[in-house]
């Protein structure tokens, strides 16, 4: 049964008799009406389909629109005046139902007009209910009361009150229900903003992170020097900078300095050394100074030396050597002396004595001679303290043999001899204490093997040879153990800027990024920040001023 269908009236004979007063016509009518709510309690069995399907109208509100309908007929006008007013306040009915109300109540109140129709707020009634109730509202009689459409247990708010309670009703008819896609469209849309601003965050925090914790691997150029230079030196200071000294132009060699700083990739000029040198060697010693021995000023041959002060910037002359030398080599042992060994003291005149320097004292002391005569060799401190010189030449001969100095006799021993002779080489001393010989040239052309020296057996076997041939190059031991070797030349002329990586556990050479100029007689220096430097040299282009950063 809808809520529309109602009950038929039942009524109870009157008793005829004096003893019944009003009271007890009271309590036929409260019994009368108790008998009609039982039956409207069965046909009215959907009053929550009614408050589903009203929106901003309450069941209270109809039931009382019902009751003063036909309560009171003769206050016909100004009720509908009311209505007027309560239907300019809400939404439509839909036409469908509003056009059989329309019809139900002319019928049955040829008085009734449009301005009677159902509240416009009243969504959709089934069609079947509006039936029922055209049906049933037919049959009523003119004794229809409250009791035969709505059980009391429904309440309703007084709709002659409308007048006076205007704001509430105001406050009913702005109440407004979003449908559940616009919910779902808000909660995408703050979804997908949340997303789109946690992806940014993300994207800038790898950006920050790649930025300042991991540089991508590969060479990129840094500030220029002053002067072109080959044949020179770079040595890295106590505090980071590294010192460039003298070298040859092209045209005449330089007693001009440099620093280099890390932190700001930029060249400054420092003290300039009291004689023009290349070829020379230069040593960072214990106490942070830098010693620069010998060389070649372009005339004449030098047994001159200097050391440079880092907090003053100022060359000042120490000890000269017992002899002239350029393309010797220096070491500094673990007792803190410097050991000078071989060269050439005139040209085409190469030696075989061998010098120590006492930092304490600035005194130069004669030590063991070499075995064999030598220059353009190579000189490497071993952990166990000893000096291993490779190859070399002897001013007609290519060398393959090497020898051992040990600091606490001041002897030369032969130890094993390698397996090709070459000058222009690079020895690095790996992690493991091996010596890696690379390239050169041996007379007859240029190399591109490599040997392992292991000091345990002195002994020397193969390793990987390198992807290219190459002497006047540079080799750096990086912090990762592997090393890093870098330009040189080729052939005659043919200058390289390829680089190459070995790796001591694998024995294996992987070429990596090129340099962005070629060259060769540069120098190659590991910084503290774990980076290569290479400086200057003589290139494709001719002599260089630039400088490069190498990333591992």
């Amino acid at each position: 049964m809808d809520i529309y269908q109602s009950t038929k009236v039942s009524f109870v004979p009157r008793i005829s008799t004096t003893r019944w007063s009003n009271q007890g016509l009271l309590m036929n009518n409260q019994q009368q009406k108790q008998q009609n709510n039982n039956e409207q309690n069965l046909s009215f069995n959907r009053p929550e389909q009614l408050l589903d399907n009203l929106q901003s109208l309450s069941l209270r509100n109809y039931s009382k629109y019902q009751q003063q309908k036909y309560r009171n007929s003769n206050e016909q006008n100004s009720s509908l005046n009311k209505f007027q007013r309560f239907r300019d306040n809400l939404q439509s009915l839909p036409r469908e139902n509003d056009s059989k109300y329309q019809n139900n109540s002319n019928e049955q109140n040829p008085s009734f007009n449009k301005s009677q129709t159902l509240p416009n707020n009243v969504l959709t009634l089934p069609l079947d209910n509006h039936a029922k109730y055209q049906q049933n509202h037919n049959d009523q009689s003119s004794s229809f009361n409250k009791s035969q459409l709505f059980p009391d247990d429904v309440p309703s708010s007084p709709l002659e009150n409308y007048s006076n309670n205007s704001d509430e009703l105001e406050t009913i008819n702005k109440t407004s229900y979003y449908p559940m896609a616009f919910y779902i469209c808000v909660g995408v849309s703050l979804f997908l903003i949340a997303t789109t601003a946690l992806v940014i965050n993300i994207y800038e925090l790898i950006l920050i992170t790649t930025s300042t914790t991991t540089a991508m691997p590969g060479w990129v150029g840094t500030g220029d020097m002053t002067n072109v230079r080959r044949d020179h030196q770079a040595s890295v200071l106590a505090n980071g900078k590294v010192l460039v000294t003298g070298g040859f132009t092209g045209s005449v060699y330089l007693n001009g300095a440099e620093l280099y700083d890390p932190s700001t990739g930029v060249w400054t000029t420092t003290g300039n050394m009291n004689s023009i040198r290349g070829y020379h060697q230069a040593s960072v010693l214990a106490n942070g100074k830098v010693l620069v021995t010998g060389g070649y000023t372009g005339s004449s041959y030098l047994k001159t030396a200097e050391l440079y002060d880092p907090s003053t910037g100022i060359w000042t002359l120490t000890g000269n050597m017992n002899s002239m030398r350029a393309y010797h080599q220096a070491s500094v042992l673990q007792n803190g002396s410097v050991l000078v060994s071989g060269g050439c003291s005139n040209t085409s005149v190469y030696i075989n004595s061998a010098e120590l320097y006492n930092p304490t004292t600035g005194v130069w002391t004669s030590t063991g001679n070499m075995n064999s005569l030598r220059g353009y060799h190579q000189a490497s401190v071993l952990q166990n303290g000893k000096v291993l010189v490779t190859d070399g030449f002897t001013g007609s001969v290519y060398l393959n043999t090497a020898e051992l100095y040990d600091p606490t006799t001041g002897v030369w021993t032969s130890t094993g001899s390698m397996n090709s002779m070459r000058i222009f080489h690079q020895a690095s001393v790996l992690q493991n204490g091996k010596v890696l010989v690379t390239g050169g040239y041996s007379g007859s052309g240029y190399l591109n093997n490599a040997e392992l020296y292991d000091p345990s057996t002195s002994t020397w076997t193969l390793t990987g040879s390198m992807n290219s041939m190459r002497a006047y190059h540079q080799s750096s031991i990086l912090q990762n153990g592997q090393v890093l070797v870098s330009g040189g030349c080729s052939s005659n002329g043919v200058f390289l800027n390829s680089a190459e990586l070995y790796n001591p556990t694998t024995g294996v050479w992987t070429t990596t990024f090129s340099m962005n100029s070629s060259r060769s007689e540069d120098t190659g220096s590991l910084l503290t920040n774990g980076k290569v430097l290479v400086v200057g040299g003589l290139g494709a282009s001719g002599f260089l001023n630039s400088v490069e950063l190498y990333q591992p």
